[in-house]
């Protein structure tokens, strides 16, 4: 019986990050997704390559950050995963047909609410 209890306490246990952990895991990642949304607003957006390679990168570091962001201020982080998915969808919907007048538009107002949302998160973040 005490093997059994025990082992069900072994796996309750809490995957988050510490607090210190996630200041970490988020002030090591600010500089290179801060450097990732920049170069996303130089990006040419009929070039689909360069569009997914850049898509791809965002995509792991909000992966990356999801547990730490959740620990220090979830509600903000809620908001960087929608601006995120804002602009994956944005960027999935960019197609043959699209001008590049409107995907420099549309990519644009994507990124720039994601690093709005980015920004606003990490000013309450003590790097």
């Amino acid at each position: 019986m005490v093997g059994a209890g025990a082992g069900a306490l072994a796996g309750c246990g809490d995957d988050e990050p510490s607090t210190e952990e996630a200041t970490a895991d988020v002030c090591d990642a600010r500089e290179n997704l801060d450097d990732t949304l920049t170069e996303l607003g130089r990006l040419d957006p009929t070039d689909r390559s360069e569009l997914a390679d850049a898509r791809e990168e965002i995509s792991n570091d909000v992966e990356e950050l999801g547990d730490a962001g959740r620990v220090l201020a979830e509600s903000q982080w809620d908001s960087v995963e929608e601006a995120w998915n804002n602009l994956r969808n944005t960027v999935d919907d960019l197609d043959q047909d699209t001008t590049f007048a409107e995907a420099r538009e549309q990519l644009s107002s994507a990124g720039e609410d994601l690093t709005n949302a980015w920004d606003e998160f990490v000013s309450n973040v003590d790097c």
